[in-house]
């Protein structure tokens, strides 16, 4: 990409209107200085760039020509066009290796640190968006690096967050609380109201999932503290201050924080009712109370089928433990079947996944070989596609049981040696 200076800009375009140097002279504004100018032998100044400006927009007037530049364009520099050019690359929804290695070269070539962070910052984006998560962080971390050197740390609370993140989706929790401290940290500094509510929702689930409920219950009242009714995850903190109290087995503040929520929720088609539906189905089998499970869960699979038909699935499967509390396995094993068909229509591997190790631990349960062998190999088919060895190290070992069970020693020695090989 080629980036003109300040004088070869006003030559092109003074070309392109069929101008010569003798129409641009003005006060002060010589024939001689235009060539200078032109040929980057003296400075432009504000003063000059507007009266040349003003003489290039009154002849693509006379032409009906569009300039579709302001006097700005003749004022910046060949560095300063180079990052307009870099950061609008970055933000274009095709961005991919060749672009990012053109924008590299870029900043090499002149000097461009800013842009440099940037790009580190969206190949952390991408790498996250595609679950190479460890890639991901490396270059975030690259971006931190640069931003510190260049004192720009109000540029930090928003990468520690994906930081965060990234950790959090493969369950190094103590890790992404360390980033989600240090994002809250820079927020409050900078006053970034936006990153810190999302730092601190973050924050909150990973001491959930840590089991660390008074740290997470106090996290999510800093986050209500903050948010409004209209943000993101407002909603969702609820749901997830119900789950700590459904952890410590205090299900009846659990199912009155459900209960206030729905009464909150104006929009009777927000996507939100139909997971609290669901998991009022889950607290009340919780407590054994399957009439007032079953009708949430039947509520949930209602309108999820009318609204939310994506997540249908996870409904229709998570059902399938209120019918197993009552021995129900028939009609389990049908709940479960046909969630797997709507996971299966919608790629939700997570409830694939799910719906098929139920199925596994029902047919186990009950005896039958032949169909929990045939799950197995689902599964196989399912977590190799998605490179889960610990999955799949996890399957081979059910299948050596079962065929030992079976008394099929040598298939039995067989998973034994794959999962072993998986090591």
């Amino acid at each position: 990409m080629n980036f003109l200076t300040s004088g070869e800009k006003i030559q092109e375009f003074r070309v392109k209107l069929n101008l010569k140097q003798e129409e641009l002279k003005d006060e002060g504004l010589t024939v001689d200085v235009i060539n200078m100018i032109e040929n980057d032998k003296k400075e432009l100044d504000c003063k000059t760039a507007l009266t040349i400006f003003e003489k290039f927009k009154k002849k693509a007037e006379i032409m009906d020509v569009v300039l579709n530049i302001d006097v700005d364009y003749f004022m910046r520099s060949q560095n300063e066009d180079a990052e307009i050019y870099c950061l609008k690359k970055l933000k274009s929804d095709d961005v991919d290796e060749s672009v990012i290695e053109e924008i590299f070269e870029l900043t090499d070539e002149f000097d461009l640190l800013a842009v440099k962070a940037e790009v580190y910052v969206k190949i952390g984006q991408l790498s996250s968006k595609e679950k190479y998560y460890e890639k991901a962080c490396f270059n975030y971390n690259k971006a931190v690096k640069i931003y510190k050197s260049m004192g720009k740390r109000e540029k930090l609370a928003y990468i520690y967050l994906k930081m965060g993140s990234c950790k959090g989706n493969v369950l190094q929790y103590d890790t992404a609380i360390v980033y989600y401290n240090l994002s809250q940290y820079y927020a409050f500094v900078y006053d970034d109201l936006e990153v810190a509510k999302l730092s601190l929702y973050d924050l909150a689930n990973a001491y959930n999932y840590l089991k660390k409920i008074d740290l997470s219950l106090e996290t999510i009242e800093k986050y209500l503290a903050i948010a409004s009714m209209t943000d993101q995850y407002y909603a969702y903190a609820h749901i997830l201050k119900a789950n700590c109290y459904e952890n410590e087995e205090q299900f009846s503040i659990a199912i009155e924080i459900y209960i206030t929520l729905i009464s909150k929720i104006l929009d009777k088609e927000n996507p939100i009712l139909g997971l609290v539906y669901n998991n009022l189905g889950l607290t009340y089998c919780n407590i054994n109370d399957f009439n007032m499970g079953m009708k949430y869960f039947e509520m949930a699979e209602k309108f999820r089928y009318d609204i939310d038909k994506p997540n249908l699935s996870h409904t229709l499967i998570e059902k399938s433990t209120i019918l197993l509390k009552q021995k129900l396995y028939d009609e389990a094993i049908k709940s479960v079947e046909l969630g797997l068909k709507y996971a299966k229509e919608y790629s939700d591997v997570e409830y694939l996944l799910k719906g098929k190790n139920i199925l596994s631990d029902i047919y186990d349960k009950l005896g039958n070989y032949i169909s929990l062998e045939k799950i197995y190999f689902e599964l196989i088919d399912l977590v190799s596609t998605h490179e889960n060895n610990n999955a799949l190290k996890s399957i081979y070992d059910k299948l050596a049981l079962l065929y030992l069970k079976e008394n099929k020693i040598s298939l039995c020695e067989k998973y034994l040696v794959l999962s072993r090989n998986i090591n």
